[in-house]
């Protein structure tokens, strides 16, 4: 059973572009992400996807833990992930809060995910 430093650890390793197949690594069978952003579920594995875009818009990428809490049936997880744009060489900066449920054997069941929506315009 993965704790939740394992956890946040795959999900960490796969943003920052360390092994883009962790966090997948640890995902239980069906397991959904909903972003605040368009209100819609969708393929936890095909939601990977969008990281790897991020990793193709932006250089040195870390995601740094700004607030950690267990909760029933999960945790919640504040984080910040840095880096530089790669197309115009500004600092980025994108806030996050997941809200993750996980199964009995501890694998992700579902991600509720809150971005900031204004991130898109540091890439102009």
């Amino acid at each position: 059973m993965a704790t939740h430093d394992e956890l946040i650890a795959a999900f960490d390793a796969a943003i920052e572009g360390r092994d883009p197949d962790a966090f997948v690594s640890v995902l239980a069978p069906g397991a959904i992400v909903w972003h605040n952003s368009d209100r819609k579920e969708v393929d936890a594995r095909e939601n990977m996807a969008s990281v790897a875009i991020l990793g193709q818009l932006v250089d040195s990428l870390k995601s740094e833990r700004v607030r950690y809490a267990a909760i029933d049936g999960g945790f919640l997880l504040q984080f910040v992930v840095h880096g530089t744009v790669k197309s115009n060489g500004n600092a980025f900066e994108m806030q996050n809060c997941l809200l993750v449920t996980t199964t009995d054997d501890g694998l992700i069941s579902r991600v509720d995910e809150y971005v900031d929506p204004t991130v898109g315009a540091q890439f102009a």
